[in-house]
């Protein structure tokens, strides 16, 4: 849809937003992850080092979902040797996602902006695109530059050849991105024999290279993005062409933690019975909201016997 509301009118909570310039030669995507990213961190707690780091992978995967034509989902995996071990962030294209991290007590868990180098060590960035029609693809890139940004910028150098300049930033409350790209020509080429459009990309990108400083993180932190994607680029005839909502979801509930159960047999759930962190009880907690489930004895009996009954929809959790 085309906006005609001034920067300020625009929605900012949970939104995503499409826009290009008049030229039609770079597009882009911004996001504003506010409440949702508030939702998805309430069952884990995660330190502020953590928070920041997870919250940029989550809007860079909602921005790089939203430049596929596809109906499906995109996961981006962060597999580290330091102190945060794993980033995962899983975007549908519905601009729904979920989230889960794990790390040490290593981790110097309140200082922010360290750099990933220090955080997540050596080790392998994967992006996962799983179209709910066509073929699985992914791709695996050594963890490389300073920041996630950076990593992932390098991934669209090697990988998709298209000029990309993604800028990010996150704490506990909100997470924003920012990226703009160079549309494919014909074939899904990139122009890049295409002198004017290599000048516009260039032009733009330095435009967002005044928000890669302390203080241009902290406006991009903090400003309404509509406000600032007009700060930005309002001399370069920039226009939205789609606005979006964006949601937390987890597909967990007790009925497929039963069935999960159920696969491991009766041998396995009977010793988790006798050492759980809950007594007497099969205690499974979901790594993406949080949400536990506890499973008494005479549930794992169900569970085991009655293979066509669903687990019992207790109140127990």
């Amino acid at each position: 849809m085309t906006e005609t509301r001034t920067p300020e009118e625009l929605p900012d909570i949970d939104q995503l937003y499409r826009f290009g310039f008049g030229s039609g030669q770079v597009r882009g995507v911004a996001v504003s992850v506010d409440r949702s990213w508030s939702t998805a961190g309430q069952g884990h707690d995660y330190p502020p080092a953590v928070a920041q780091l997870l919250g940029e992978c989550v809007a860079a995967a909602l921005v790089m979902v939203a430049t596929l034509k596809f109906e499906g989902r995109l996961i981006l995996q962060f597999r580290g040797e330091g102190p945060i071990s794993l980033l995962v962030v899983q975007a549908r294209s519905d601009l729904s996602y979920r989230v889960t991290a794990q790390w040490s007590a290593d981790l110097d868990a309140d200082a922010l902006d360290q750099s990933i180098q220090v955080l997540l060590g050596q080790g392998q960035m994967a992006l996962t695109i799983e179209p709910a029609d066509g073929v699985r693809y992914q791709s695996l890139v050594p963890i490389e530059g300073q920041r996630i940004a950076e990593a992932l910028e390098g991934y669209f150098r090697q990988s998709e050849q298209l000029p990309t300049r993604l800028e990010l930033a996150a704490d506990a409350h909100r997470a924003v991105g920012l990226l703009i790209q160079q549309i494919p020509g014909e074939g899904g080429t990139p122009m890049v024999r295409h002198g004017a459009a290599n000048d516009e990309f260039a032009h733009l990108s330095i435009l967002v290279d005044t928000l890669d400083t302390p203080a241009g993180q902290a406006e991009l932190r903090t400003t309404p993005v509509p406000v600032l994607l007009h700060r930005l680029f309002h001399q370069d005839a920039l226009g939205f062409t789609d606005i979006r909502p964006i949601r937390f979801y987890c597909g967990c509930s007790r009925a497929g933690v039963g069935n999960m159960l159920r696969s491991l047999g009766r041998t396995e759930l009977e010793g988790a019975l006798s050492d759980s962190e809950v007594p007497d009880h099969v205690s499974v907690r979901c790594e993406f909201c949080g949400q536990r489930y506890n499973f008494d004895a005479v549930d794992v009996e169900q569970i085991l016997l009655d293979t066509s009954t669903e687990p019992p929809d207790a109140t127990r959790h």
